[in-house]
């Protein structure tokens, strides 16, 4: 029953983020900067959780220090890392391309798993991160297979998007041992912010001078890409091993093939619908033989 749960909170997770794919395909048509939204999605996500748990359940926000570097790694590579390769091999490649450099990702958590033996590598987990690949593959290159195109570049930071949400999954495995969900997303989302900060410091979003609209604009993308979905897909891991929560996150590109049918009139081939039910038929594969996190 609590793997099923684990499987319900993580397909909520990859539903918002779908969706969210689509809204920011029509923010971006509106010339919204891509880093700019990116950076302000996990701001302010991490604002509101920080104020809510200072005020409500501050006991949550004590950790020991010398774990302080593990929330650090979980939001600057995991969080932070994972959205900046992906978005920046979308830029020197396109969306297809980025999905599934992506969605390699259960690969690496399997060969992990059998390299640690942190977990059970069995035939069910291995096919169905073979068959949600090969639905991933389908779904965003089945309108015209010349798409996915590739440079040096676009590989090595589409392989590092992999890389990261990979390591996502295996570090939070490990957080979630010691610490409330909530307490690792908490810390995770901050280490996240201090990272953008460097990277792209405050002034040039005051210098910008954006619009009410814009900072609501701002506020609701955040809620609806990055609060929502990481706090159901956190919950979710606590149920679920490494293998088994990333191979059925990849539920979260034909969320974002429908949505886009249905939101900004994009076609839905034969092809991308076959997609979408190897990618479902994976995740049910997965409940064959249901196991129990190792803790």
């Amino acid at each position: 029953m609590n793997s099923l749960k684990g499987y319900f909170y993580i397909i909520g997770a990859t539903t918002f983020w779908g969706i969210s794919a689509t809204i920011a395909k029509l923010l971006f048509i509106q010339h919204v900067d891509t880093l700019i939204l990116v950076q302000m999605r996990i701001t302010i996500s991490c604002v509101l959780l920080v104020t809510y748990f200072l005020i409500f359940k501050r006991h949550l926000l004590i950790v020991k220090i010398k774990d302080l570097y593990k929330f650090a790694l979980l939001g600057i590579i995991g969080i932070a890392g994972s959205n900046f390769t992906y978005y920046f091999t979308i830029a020197t490649t396109n969306v297809a391309t980025a999905i599934l450099l992506q969605y390699l990702a259960p690969l690496i958590v399997l060969l992990y798993a059998a390299y640690t033996r942190t977990e059970k590598v069995t035939p069910v987990k291995v096919l169905s991160g073979s068959v949600s690949l090969a639905g991933c593959y389908l779904a965003v290159a089945g309108k015209d297979f010349s798409i996915i195109t590739l440079n040096h570049l676009g590989l090595l930071t589409g392989l590092a998007s992999a890389f990261c949400w990979s390591f996502t999954n295996i570090w939070l495995k490990r957080l979630l041992k010691q610490y409330n969900v909530w307490t690792c997303l908490v810390y995770a989302f901050i280490s996240g912010v201090l990272f953008w900060i460097i990277i792209n410091p405050p002034s040039k979003i005051t210098d910008a001078n954006y619009s009410l609209e814009t900072w609501e604009m701002f506020f609701g993308f955040a809620v609806i890409s990055i609060l929502i979905p990481h706090s159901l897909y956190f919950s979710g891991m606590r149920y679920l091993t490494a293998s088994r929560g990333i191979i059925t996150a990849t539920f979260e590109p034909i969320v974002a093939i429908v949505s886009a049918f249905f939101i900004v009139s994009e076609v839905l081939t034969p092809i991308q619908i076959a997609g979408a039910i190897l990618v479902i038929t994976a995740i049910a594969i997965l409940q064959t033989k249901q196991e129990e996190p190792q803790s």
